[in-house]
């Protein structure tokens, strides 16, 4: 309050100058509650913590004793002490949640957090980007791909000396690489950028830029949850760490995004009985593409089977994919899983 009156004219009355302080007062309650109720409402901030163990990259949830910032499971809706996994795959979601500004949707959180003496100092941590962008539509009540012409932007690659002079409540900061952009169809752009540099006591602590948008660059990305694929690799140690997924809340109500996390973590997102029918059957009806009956496997998020032919057909998202033999080296979408079980009569 001292810097916003500090100008004020000495001659003013007293109790003017009172209301004008209680006006200014209200206002800027009213903006810190109004910008602040996702916060309290879900307290979707927290941290990925980042080790080497066994001279392998593992992220994983972090510690609140440590001092890092953790998502209490009861306000994702879920008991008490049971962390967000998923629950077909075990794949460890973390959560978060954007915020409105005036010219983009965005986000800088989670963050990423290494402890003193947990990485060799001066290592970049990088990331590669995989999978397709989920999404949680309110009316179905089921994880499936975002729409048409949306996307998630992540700012990767970032210079140590984030730019906070562009004059806006969130600036990007300035990049040497580049973004990275998942869609329903994928990843475009770069797939793998700079999380951060180790700092020279061994410890990380940074923070990635995340941009929610219409391929146009428009904030006006349907209300959902959201969903993206990452893991972890650092310069001196390039095997890759296991899968992580991070969830986004973009403008639903508590209540409605507990039901988001409830549909990976509390039940499985695929039916599996119901795959492996639709499995057998294109074994059965396409024995081409698919020369023999295989056991059913979880594999890089899908619940799949892999044939001789290195064909390996999978279902994730209510989605059926492909890659390898006839298909390509390339991951591709043969449709929606409900409606192909509808063609196959099961």
């Amino acid at each position: 309050m001292i810097t916003l009156f500090k100008n004020s004219s000495t001659n003013i009355l007293p109790d003017s100058l009172f209301k004008r302080r209680y006006i200014a007062i209200s206002i800027l309650i009213y903006a810190f509650l109004f910008n602040s109720i996702a916060l309290f409402a879900g307290e979707l901030h927290q941290h990925i913590e980042v080790t080497i163990v066994d001279q392998h990259v593992q992220a994983s949830f972090c510690r609140p004793e440590k001092g890092c910032s953790l998502v209490r499971p009861e306000t994702l809706g879920l008991p008490a002490g049971q962390m967000p996994v998923d629950r077909l795959t075990g794949t460890p979601i973390y959560v978060s949640e954007f915020s409105v500004f005036p010219d983009r949707t965005a986000i800088d959180s989670p963050g990423f957090e290494g402890l003193e003496g947990d990485m060799i100092a001066g290592d970049r941590i990088r990331y590669l980007a995989s999978g397709h962008l989920s999404y949680w539509d309110t009316e179905k009540r089921q994880w499936s791909l975002a729409p048409e012409g949306i996307q998630i932007r992540l700012a990767g690659g970032l210079d140590l000396e984030p730019n906070q002079d562009c004059g806006q409540v969130f600036c990007i900061p300035n990049t040497v690489e580049g973004f990275t952009l998942f869609n329903r169809n994928g990843i475009d752009s770069a797939s793998s950028l700079i999380v951060g540099e180790v700092r020279p006591d061994g410890s990380l602590h940074t923070h990635l830029d995340w941009i929610i948008e219409s391929d146009q660059g428009t904030p006006n990305a349907p209300v959902g949850a959201y969903m993206v694929e990452l893991r972890l690799i650092t310069d001196s140690f390039p095997e890759p760490s296991e899968s992580l997924w991070i969830m986004f809340n973009n403008g639903l109500v508590l209540e409605d995004f507990q039901q988001a996390v409830a549909g990976r973590v509390l039940q499985s997102n695929t039916d599996t009985a119901l795959a492996d029918q639709l499995f057998s059957w294109a074994e059965s009806n396409y024995s081409s593409l698919f020369p023999h009956a295989a056991t059913s496997i979880i594999t890089l998020g899908f619940y799949a089977r892999c044939y001789q032919n290195d064909v390996c057909v999978g279902v994730k998202d209510n989605h059926i994919f492909a890659v390898g033999g006839e298909f390509g080296v390339n991951v591709i979408m043969l449709g929606e899983f409900d409606d192909l079980i509808a063609q196959a009569g099961l």
